[in-house]
This record gives structure tokens, C-alpha cells and sequence, in this order.
């Protein structure tokens, strides 16, 4: 790896770190956005994964005495279901395209972010959880997993 392809690297890592502490998710999605162009695939999602891991696994570190586990596992059912469609799709999709719809997904939302009006934190349960879980499983699987099935 050549010195700028390293910059990139540290760049896009440092980036998707920093997002991830300010929003507590979305570090695969930032760092594929430049990962993609210097990294194949399958290094880019082990990459992800274990980055990803590291991230989140401090902020779960840091902040376990104030989770309630049993809301987890919505989200973890929700999850398990979603990684296989996302995998399926990137087996069957051009790599091209899902980096465009990874860097269109972002573009647009960064700009609902932007000019959305201030949203009021609710519980909308546990079906909603397990919805949110599903996508959060299929991105992996199409992102990230996908380098270990």
C-alpha cells in the first residue's frame, strides 16, 4: 500500500470512527464510501467487521450498566434475519451498484439530517425494534459480514 492509498485508509477509518462516537452507528457505511476505491471486497467487510467490533464493542464496554438487555433482543432476532437477504443480494448484485446505492443512501440521508425538524425520542415497540434490526442485518450482510459466509 502506497502512501496515499494509506491516508485514504487512516482518513476514512479516523472519519467513520469519529461518526460512529458522535451517532453510534454508520461506521461501515462511512469508511466503505472510501474503502471500496482502495480495498477489494472481501477486504473492505473484514475490515468493517473488525473495526466495527472495536468501535462498538468500547462503546458497549463504556456504557454497560446503563443498557436494559432484554430490549436487545428484537433487534438481535430482527438482525439474524436480515443478514442472509443482505448477503443474497451481494452475491447477485454488481459491486458497482452497491457502492453507488451505499454512496446515494448517504448523500441523501446527510441532507434529511440536515433540514429535518427536530425529532422527540418514543418507544414505538417491539415490532418497529425487530424492523430496525432487519435493515441493520441486511446492510451487514451486503457491507460487512458478507466476508465470513
Amino acid at each position: 500500500m502506497d502512501a496515499l492509498h494509506l491516508a485514504i485508509f487512516l482518513i476514512a477509518t479516523f472519519a467513520g470512527a469519529l461518526v460512529t462516537g458522535l451517532t453510534g452507528f454508520a461506521f461501515g457505511l462511512v469508511v466503505s464510501s472510501a474503502w471500496l476505491f482502495i480495498l477489494t471486497p472481501a477486504e473492505a467487510a473484514s475490515l468493517i467487521v473488525a473495526f466495527g467490533l472495536i468501535v462498538q464493542g468500547y462503546a458497549v464496554w463504556k456504557f454497560r450498566h446503563a443498557l436494559d438487555w432484554r430490549k436487545f433482543w428484537p433487534f438481535i432476532v430482527g438482525g439474524a434475519l436480515g443478514v442472509p437477504l443482505g448477503v443474497a443480494v451481494l452475491t447477485s448484485v454488481n459491486p458497482g451498484y452497491v457502492r453507488a446505492a451505499i454512496g446515494a443512501f448517504l448523500v441523501v440521508f446527510s441532507l434529511y439530517s440536515l433540514f429535518r425538524p427536530p425529532l422527540h425520542v418514543t418507544s414505538a415497540g417491539p415490532l418497529a425494534d425487530a424492523g430496525v434490526g432487519f435493515l441493520n442485518g441486511a446492510l451487514s450482510g451486503l457491507s460487512g459480514l458478507s466476508a465470513f459466509w
